[in-house]
């Protein structure tokens, strides 16, 4: 799906820019309007894009193209046709408007504060640079997690969060593999092997350590959450899931204090490359029968995190 989402977005941004490049200058609303088009569709793929590769420092590229296209396009002379060719070389603006106005639409909605429970969280690393939400918000195109089921594990993750490292330049590998979209090694991601620290004070209600780290390509959907631990931290229980093969320190039943070294990101479990999985859900209560309870929103110091936005 993540490099799905890389490759339609990098189609849709070539498409339109040869478009544009090639389109005609017909009166000041027609150019008005491919303008207003082309910038609104930036602006989605901004807010709404999966910018892991490139990162986001290639939108600033792109800028910079459409820039150029435009003032070689305001200096075309205004080209006099018919009526029904001017609309017919207008019809990627059917496609357009929408696009770009459904990408923006979720992208910001899906940053806003959100309603209901709200637990809030330390930061579960330390001295990282790049430390970025991959996948998070309230929308489904920002947060893979929310999507059609009547599971309560499904249902108690919906607010959860797919952590990744970044470095400087925006990718997410470590140096010598910049170029690379998907790197065929585990240990070439930035984010292999960094060491995760308790978000809260709690106990350790569930407890996995010998799961192993899948090589990329491959994911394990028998053993979904891989290695990790679960905490109790009051009334909610934290999830933090996908870590390195017996690096998981604490034991089940141990209690553990904010900033005690839980464990390092692996690639094990129902995994697509090297990321921290975390969510938070209410306690199930006394008799219920579901084993998981309801989505829980986590804060930051204060920030509610989306895809983009980085520690």
């Amino acid at each position: 799906m993540l490099l799905k989402a890389i490759y339609v977005q990098i189609i849709v941004l070539l498409l339109t820019a040869l478009w544009f490049a090639i389109s005609k200058r017909r009166s000041p609303p027609d150019s008005f309007l491919k303008i207003f088009a082309i910038l609104l569709l930036i602006l989605g793929l901004r807010f709404g894009g999966v910018w892991v590769y490139p990162p986001v420092q290639g939108l600033y590229i792109v800028c910079l193209i459409f820039l150029g296209l435009l003032v070689v396009h305001l200096r075309k002379s205004i080209s006099k046709t018919a009526l029904w060719r001017s609309a017919f070389s207008n019809v990627p603006l059917l496609v357009l408007f929408p696009l770009g106005g459904f990408l923006f639409w979720q992208g910001i909605t899906g940053r806003l504060t959100p309603s209901g429970d709200v637990i809030a969280l330390e930061v579960p690393f330390k001295n990282e640079d790049g430390i970025c939400v991959l996948s998070g918000g309230i929308t489904p195109l920002l947060n893979f997690h929310i999507f059609p089921s009547t599971e309560p594990r499904d249902i108690a993750q919906t607010y959860g969060l797919d952590i990744i490292k970044t470095r400087s330049n925006g990718f997410r590998t470590k140096k010598g593999q910049t170029f690379d979209p998907k790197p065929k090694m585990v240990e070439y991601y930035a984010m292999f092997g960094v060491a995760v620290y308790a978000p809260c004070d709690g106990k350790v209600v569930e407890y996995e350590n010998d799961m192993p780290d899948q090589p990329i390509g491959r994911s394990d959907k028998t053993n979904t959450s891989g290695n990790g631990i679960v905490l109790q931290c009051g009334n909610y229980h934290v999830h933090m899931h996908h870590l390195k093969q017996g690096s998981v320190l604490p034991q089940l039943e141990d209690s553990v204090k904010v900033g005690q070294q839980i464990g390092e990101i692996g690639n094990s479990g129902n995994t697509i490359e090297p990321h921290l999985h975390l969510h938070a859900e209410t306690v199930v209560e006394n008799g219920n029968t579901n084993i998981h309870g309801k989505p829980v929103h986590m804060q930051f110091k204060g920030r509610f995190m989306a895809r983009g936005d980085c520690f």
